[in-house]
This record gives C-alpha cells, sequence and structure tokens, in this order.
C-alpha cells in the first residue's frame, strides 16, 4: 500500500529542535516533502543590515534591500543547515526554492507587501522526481514571477498550495500547541469558525497567514492540521491521523 503524500511545513523555530529533526530524518515517509520559513531569522539578519522588520496582515513587508536578506537566509544558511541536519541524521535529503523546477508559479501579492509574492500554481514534477530517487526535498519559501524576478512568499501559503496539488496530509508546524481561543487550543475548527476569527480578528499576527494557509488545503481535500512542530509525540500522532493541535476542515 502506497502511502499518501505528506506536506510538513516548519519554521525556523521548529525547525532548530534536534528531536523533531531527527523525526523528520526517522519517521517521515517516503512519500514527503518539507517546506520551511524562518522569520525570526530573517528579521535579526535584516536589523544587521539596518533594515527594521514590517509586516502586514501577519506577512512580512519587503523592499528589495530586504528580499536580498530573505533569498540569502532562506534559500542559503537554513536551507543547507536543515538539509545538513537531515543527512547528520540518517535521510538523504536535497534543498530547493520555488524557483527550482519551476516548482512554484507567483504572481505579485498587494503592492503594499513590496516584493512579495501569491502562488498561482504548482508544479510537482521535481517532488515527484526525487521524491522517486528517496530524497527527501526541503523547500525554501522563496519563488519567482514570470518575468523571472525573485519574490519573497509566506512558507504556509507555498504548503497549502503543494499539499492541495499533492492531496493527503497537511502539518503546518509552529511554537504553539494550535489554534487558541480566550486561552483554550482548540482541537477542531471548520471553515466557518476560522474565517470568523480571522474576520474578528481573534486571530492575529503569524496565525493569520497560517489559518488561510490551511483553509485552502482543507478545501481542496487535504487532511490539515496546526499543530506544536517541537513535539514529536505530536508529530507522530498526526501521522497516523490522531488527534493533535487543531484539524482545520472544509466543513
Amino acid at each position: 500500500m502506497t502511502a499518501r503524500p505528506v506536506t510538513i511545513k516548519i519554521g525556523g523555530i521548529a525547525g532548530q529542535h534536534a528531536a523533531s529533526l531527527r523525526w523528520l530524518a526517522q519517521s517521515a515517509p517516503p512519500t514527503t516533502v518539507v517546506i520551511h520559513g524562518g522569520g525570526s531569522e530573517v528579521a535579526e539578519w535584516s536589523r544587521r543590515q539596518g533594515l527594521e522588520p514590517r509586516t502586514h496582515d501577519g506577512l512580512r513587508v519587503t523592499d528589495a534591500e530586504t528580499l536580498d536578506v530573505v533569498v540569502a537566509v532562506l534559500g542559503g544558511l537554513i536551507n543547507t543547515r536543515l538539509v545538513a541536519a537531515l543527512m547528520g541524521a540518517g535521510r538523504s535529503a536535497v534543498g530547493l526554492t520555488g524557483v527550482d523546477g519551476g516548482l512554484l508559479q507567483l504572481r505579485r501579492h498587494d503592492p503594499v507587501l513590496g516584493e512579495v509574492g501569491q502562488v498561482a500554481s504548482v508544479d510537482p514534477a521535481l517532488l515527484d522526481a526525487l521524491m522517486r530517487d528517496g530524497l527527501l526535498p526541503v523547500v525554501a519559501s522563496v519563488g519567482a514571477d514570470p518575468a523571472g524576478d525573485l519574490l519573497n512568499v509566506n512558507a504556509d501559503e507555498v504548503a497549502s498550495a503543494i499539499a492541495a496539488e499533492r492531496g493527503g496530509l497537511l502539518l503546518l508546524c509552529t511554537d504553539v500547541p494550535g489554534v487558541q481561543r480566550d486561552g483554550q487550543v482548540l482541537s477542531h475548527l471548520d471553515a466557518a469558525a476560522a474565517e470568523r476569527m480571522l474576520e474578528d480578528g481573534s486571530a492575529s499576527a503569524g496565525m493569520r497567514p497560517k489559518l488561510r494557509a490551511a483553509l485552502v488545503a482543507a478545501r481542496a481535500g487535504c487532511d490539515v492540521r496546526i499543530l506544536d512542530g517541537r513535539s514529536v509525540a505530536e508529530l507522530d500522532a498526526a501521522l497516523q491521523g490522531e488527534a493533535a493541535g487543531t484539524m482545520v476542515t472544509a466543513a
């Protein structure tokens, strides 16, 4: 029986946890694709360059100078570090960006965000070829528009678009136990409730793009969980189809 496709988005924080990386290396099925962000490190390196980070509706405002930092940090430092850690834990992995093999086709986002793209379509051919060769693709959330200009793109959005194309399971890993309301973690969130949280502001900061991404994948038929990527027990449970974090559904 062929394992279902698995798409896992890790952030810079979750990606720094050795136990989680060992889990990815040793437990993620051969149908897995990893997408990573790294907002905290982008912010740190931006400040080193005298660039104060700004966000709008949970997304990074990216001017031309900040874009250089994004590409260098996500596509270079973080991506290479993750691949090295996975290789060290025994998993053959390969680092990519959304540019490689035309994986992501982007259109420009709201102009207020600057050099930021939205995913228009996904071509999974390169991912499929790598997985057939026994490699774990690790994708940095950088892409290009049709003219070949590089663009920053939110990693949650990249993960949801890839998951929507592939089907199966989407794990949106973060550094909290799941979506919370009034201090309580929600075990389940349907589309109507998620939309209300986006509209009334109860979903704030980085949870906003996660919820939007989760809805895209859920509406495409994926099994979607927002969970603590630092917890191996939660990751194991989600992979087995058990309760973990917040399940987001289309209905």
